[in-house]
């Protein structure tokens, strides 16, 4: 049989063909694995072999800055490559090989000798390749799963093997085809996956090719040899080179013993001499060992013993093992064999006395755990052998991405790597979630029906949360700060943190704020032991943030376990859950949640909504009401129920400062400014529910100026009733853009306009509602009043960030917004100390 390599005796391969007629079986996928007859092909070469390809030059922890291919002359004579090309394609993708081909020169390969092919670097991580045959290369090579063709053309065939097929004739210009990792064209089987670290070898030092990618490759460092390397013929049948068939402890083991001794078995005897092994441990460092057995089985036993929880990683130097038997070459194994376990690490280990666990970033090796509750793209992990260090958390989440595997009660053992999450990126305040997560995430489940770690109370009978200070002692304002004190007994935020991803047990929950309604969940805040250690402020039941009192005792519970029970939607203050409530500390929305698998029925409180005191004669009753984005497109229910407060909840004041007044066509963007619709139909649902007739008064905004809703165009009005006793004094001329003032009239006090924005203006104001100031008549007396609706607070770090204290970006625009109206009002009592003046609205401070 003859090709343009010389004589051969044998061929297996479906792109090496000997004749016109061959046939052999591919391996592509679709629905599943389906075996294709490849017809004739025209004869090339089949000497010239793929024997080395890396994919992950320059990527983080590399060797090599670039990717390369090594070809291979198996043959018995010299082979010429020109005219040639090596190409790449995806594992799975629609890229072909001609689109990512690397013309070759015309090269003439000794028999046994090699050429180097660079392709393209990476991120500039590792040492530039031995002096490549071919630098014209800039193929991005996958570091784990690819397909990687030599074919006797230039470009390489248009096709990949998989979503498109290789003609007859395509494939008989593929000379040489490894698919390695998830690739769905390859020779008999894919050879193994890669990483950043690992190079698919052919076996025999390129000698051997069975026609079966996986049995013909093995993955190892990389070690790249070019046509200076020393030729290794091939001479008769391959004499496989020696390696590591077994290891213990096994690769990527965990929990062995901190004076675990190492045992490596190679494929066949052997001499091994200098330093023929190196061990290092993560924490320890560098260790010595003493060796015995041999000269199959060798035992190492380290000098001194491993630190806890650290990955020990041992490396085989292949130059200093030889084989033992006469059929060489190769006598030396084909690269340095490298094998990491771990020693124990617990969860309380993982997550450490502080906010970002001491491992983040590390690979972790079977930490054991107790799966305690699910999540749609995980589940929580809690050992149920805890240490004595109460600021330890002995929870984890396990970050699968999908839907979890594992049940409730499962004990099993988790590999991975440890990461802090933080919702938001990288910028955000928000706290980080200790997770465990890919890449390496492996699960083993050893038992099932186990039963789960009990719950921590959190109260009474306990461990007892702060009562006043979410943080008072960061360095540097981060809670994270190495430098910062991790201080679970007296500071909110690290007492929940010690408890990230345990169960906890919450005896008579007091709910101290309604429940709200996400549609996929619901939260309901509450305070444990019915509110005993709870500063508890409103005669409702009400919890309150004051100056010096953030309430870190409060919770709130969430009810997104899979399985797990439902919260009501219709909670309200002083509601309570009487026994207990039990569930998984998580952290997310800027703020700690009691994830509840466990919940007593709810107790109601009975509260009732609040109904104002009626006015007695001579007093004049004045209002604040938020209308929450009122437009004419809200369904008659919203109009209705404001209205209904209004008449029976408030008694119809005979003054209503109002917030949030949409213009007539709501959200829409269009240039509308005038709400008198609003308005009317706002009126006429008062009156509908019984109320009065009330009038109104407002100054359109200039459009898209005043913030809120885009489009939308809210502001401030007066809404005012004249049955009782007030009327409206109009002083026409204030505009949206006309700033009002106060006069002194004969020794009184009176606005230049009535209804006038103050200091519109200002930059006090930007984006936000500008205030209304108007004089009102009442019993024959003078009231001004001024209606406001301040800045919000969003874009402010949230109470429970890791910036602390927070950073209450909006709240200087408030105090000077706060200092203007001050400064309108004390010219009002500068004209008359006795003025009434009624600072109204919603001030969101």
């Amino acid at each position: 049989m003859t090709d343009r390599g010389g004589v051969r005796s044998m061929f297996r391969s479906p792109f090496r063909s000997a004749s016109r007629v061959a046939v052999a079986t591919l391996l592509t996928v679709s629905a599943g694995l389906v075996a294709l007859p490849v017809p004739a092909a025209n004869a090339v070469s089949q000497d010239v072999v793929i024997s080395q390809i890396y994919g992950g030059g320059g990527n983080s922890g590399a060797q090599y800055t670039n990717d390369f291919i090594e070809l291979f002359n198996r043959g018995s004579a010299p082979a010429n490559v020109g005219g040639w090309s090596v190409a790449y394609s995806s594992a799975t993708g629609t890229g072909t090989f001609n689109q990512n081909s690397t013309p070759l020169p015309s090269v003439s390969i000794p028999p046994g000798g090699h050429i180097l092919v660079q392709e393209g670097a990476g991120a500039g991580n590792g040492v530039p390749l031995p002096s490549p045959d071919v630098t014209t290369g800039s193929i991005a090579m996958s570091a784990t799963a690819g397909k990687v063709v030599v074919a006797d053309v230039s470009p390489a065939p248009a096709c990949n093997g998989g979503s498109t097929a290789c003609t007859a004739t395509q494939l008989g210009q593929i000379v040489d085809l490894i698919g390695y990792g998830t690739a769905n064209f390859f020779e008999g089987a894919a050879a193994p996956g890669l990483s950043n670290t690992t190079a698919d070898f052919r076996a025999g030092s390129g000698c051997v090719d069975t026609d079966d990618n996986s049995a013909d490759f093995s993955a190892a460092p990389p070690s790249p040899r070019n046509s200076a390397s020393a030729p290794s013929p091939c001479g008769g049948p391959a004499d496989p080179a020696p390696a590591v068939s077994s290891t213990s402890p096994a690769n990527g083991s965990g929990q062995n013993p901190v004076g675990t001794n190492i045992s490596v078995t190679f494929s066949e005897p052997v001499d091994v001499t200098g330093s023929w092994f190196s061990i290092s441990g993560s924490a320890s460092g560098a260790h010595t060992a003493g060796q015995g057995g041999g000269p199959t089985t060798f035992t190492l036993d380290p000098d001194t013993d491993f630190a806890d929880g650290e990955n020990v990683t041992v490396t085989i130097v292949a130059a200093d093992v030889t084989d033992q038997d006469a059929s060489d070459p190769p006598d030396t194994m084909a690269a340095d064999f490298t094998f990491t376990f771990g020693t124990p690490l617990r969860i309380h280990d993982v997550q450490g006395a502080a906010h970002l666990s001491p491992h983040a970033g590390r690979t972790v090796l079977q930490v054991p755990g107790i799966v305690t509750a699910l999540r749609s793209n995980g589940f929580y992990l809690q050992d149920p052998n805890p240490d004595a260090n109460a600021a330890t958390s002995e929870g984890v989440f396990v970050f699968t991405s999908s839907a979890p595997s594992v049940s409730v009660g499962d004990a099993v053992s988790v590999s991975g790597t440890v990461a802090e999450f933080r919702a938001g990126g990288g910028a955000s305040a928000s706290l980080t979630n200790t997770e465990i997560q890919s890449p390496g995430l492996t699960i083993v489940t050893t038992s099932s029906g186990n039963p789960l770690p009990p719950p921590v109370v959190v109260g009474e009978g306990g461990r007892t949360p702060p009562t006043q200070h979410i943080d008072d002692d960061a360095v540097g304002g981060s809670v994270e700060n190495p430098a910062t004190p991790f201080d679970a007994a007296n500071d909110g935020i690290d007492f929940w943190e010690s408890l990230e991803f345990m169960r906890v047990q919450l005896n008579d929950a007091h709910v101290v704020g309604p429940a709200s309604d996400f549609g996929s969940n619901r939260e309901v805040p509450v305070v444990g032991d019915d509110g005993a250690d709870a500063t508890i402020l409103t005669p409702r039941g009400g919890i309150l943030l004051r100056q010096n009192d953030d309430n870190p005792e409060r919770i709130i519970l969430n009810d997104v376990i899979a399985g797990g029970p439902t919260l009501a939607n219709t909670v309200d203050v002083g509601d309570s859950y009487p026994g207990a409530t039990v569930g998984v500390i998580d952290y997310n929305f800027n703020n700690f949640k009691l994830e509840v698998t466990q919940i007593p029925a709810l107790l109601s409180g009975n509260l009732q909504q609040e109904v104002t005191t009626a006015p007695e004669p001579g007093q004049m009753a004045v209002a604040s009401f938020n209308l929450e984005n009122l437009d004419p497109q809200d369904p008659p229910s919203k109009f209705h129920d404001l209205a209904t407060e209004v008449v029976t909840n408030l008694r119809s004041p005979d003054l209503i400062g109002l917030e949030e007044v949409q213009d007539d066509n709501g959200a829409t963007d269009d240039g509308v400014v005038d709400a008198s619709a609003t308005l009317d139909m706002f009126v006429a649902a008062i009156q509908a529910a019984g109320g009065p007739a009330y009038q109104f008064r407002e100054i359109d905004p200039v459009n898209d100026q005043d913030g809120g809703e885009p489009g939308g165009n809210i502001r401030v009005a007066f809404l005012f009733r004249t049955d009782r006793g007030l009327s409206f004094v109009d002083r026409p001329g204030g505009t949206s853009t006309a700033a009002n003032a106060v006069q002194n009239v004969g020794g009184a006090p009176q606005l230049l306009y009535s209804p006038g924005r103050i200091a519109p203006g200002d930059a006090a104001w930007n984006a936000s509602r500008k205030p209304l100031a108007a004089e009102f008549m009442y019993g024959g007396s003078k009231v001004f009043v001024i209606v406001n609706h301040f800045n919000s607070k969003g874009g402010d770090d949230p109470l429970w960030g890791r910036f602390q204290p927070p950073t209450l970006v909006t709240e200087p625009q408030r105090i000077r917004q706060s200092t203007l109206v001050n400064e309108f009002t004390t010219q009002i009592e500068a004209a008359d100390p006795d003025a009434e003046v009624v600072v109204d609205g919603d001030l969101n401070d």
